[in-house]
């Protein structure tokens, strides 16, 4: 019993990273109807831009967060208006291609740039420390990561319920006519959801940069958590928090039990597995939208 509420915490802390990473998929989603691949790299940046301020120029850590911060929100106004703006009315299928294009861009700048190598924070950032709770050994850093990622999500629903611009996205993820209809400029709607979502990528990076060390293979964890986003919903942003949560859980819960058992890679293959059997008796995730047409 011990060992699995060890490994049920410990999930938890790493599935709110999930949970941050999968609310800026829905974000995009709700918003464009577009599945933003890109939001991946967004990781590596996030982490990578850390590493820069904090540790290559020795910037202090709020000017360094700032910094980092600071890049999210231009790669989203970049990405939105150079890139994602032009193929509006056209194919679905192009704008999911370019930000899959954009992912691997982003890769191979980072390697450009940094090499392959991998690099940490040290202490620069979160502390390296642990709690002692009873028999539970709680490492800070991943505590603190998790409530910086809850605090962030917690955030962003605020904005959604109490400022005007909130407002507005959340009828132009209903319907964009109607929007446009209320006089509603739902091409700022998008330039805001993807310099949130962004954002949102950018924290997680420092996060995971933090705990795993800044490496291109970041961008990993990102396509990871797509399996939260279909667990939960494409839609939902209450799902996409359950369903990060669960991968965590599910991921430690594989790690402590059945790791001895199936060594290698493709013992990180069961959550998703798990998340398939859910998909077959409930296509629209959990907590997703049924979409009825009538002809």
């Amino acid at each position: 019993m011990e060992q699995i509420i060890k490994l049920i915490v410990l999930g938890l802390c790493m599935g709110g990273i999930y949970a941050l990473v999968a609310v800026g998929y829905v974000v995009v989603y709700k918003s464009t109807k577009v599945f933003n691949f890109a939001q991946a790299a967004m990781i590596t940046v996030g982490a990578y831009a850390l590493y820069q301020a904090l540790i290559v120029w020795s910037l202090p850590i709020w000017a360094a967060v700032l910094f980092t911060l600071a890049v999210g929100v231009a790669l989203g106004l970049l990405v939105e208006r150079l890139l994602m703006r032009p193929l509006i009315g056209q194919p679905i299928l192009a704008p999911i291609v370019v930000t899959l294009g954009l992912m691997l861009l982003l890769r191979g700048v980072i390697l450009m740039i940094f090499g392959g190598q991998v690099y940490g924070y040290g202490e620069h950032f979160l502390p390296l420390g642990a709690w002692h709770v009873g028999f539970v050994t709680l490492p800070m850093i991943q505590v603190y990561a998790f409530i910086i990622s809850m605090v962030a999500i917690f955030a962003l629903i605020q904005f959604y319920n109490r400022t005007r611009m909130g407002l507005a996205m959340r009828v132009t993820h209903e319907d964009h006519v109607v929007a446009q209809n209320l006089g509603i400029n739902v091409k700022r709607v998008f330039q805001y959801s993807w310099v949130i979502a962004c954002v949102l990528g950018v924290i997680s990076g420092m996060l995971l940069g933090n705990i795993q060390g800044c490496c291109v293979e970041l961008d990993v964890t990102g396509l990871m958590a797509i399996a939260a986003i279909l667990f939960g919903g494409l839609e939902s942003i209450g799902g996409a928090i359950v369903g990060g949560l669960t991968l965590g859980v599910l991921q430690m819960l594989t790690i402590g039990y059945l790791a001895p058992l199936m060594p290698g890679e493709p013992i990180m293959m069961v959550p998703f597995a798990f998340m398939l059997l859910i998909l077959i008796f409930k296509p629209y995730g959990l907590f997703g939208l049924v979409r009825i047409e009538r002809l």
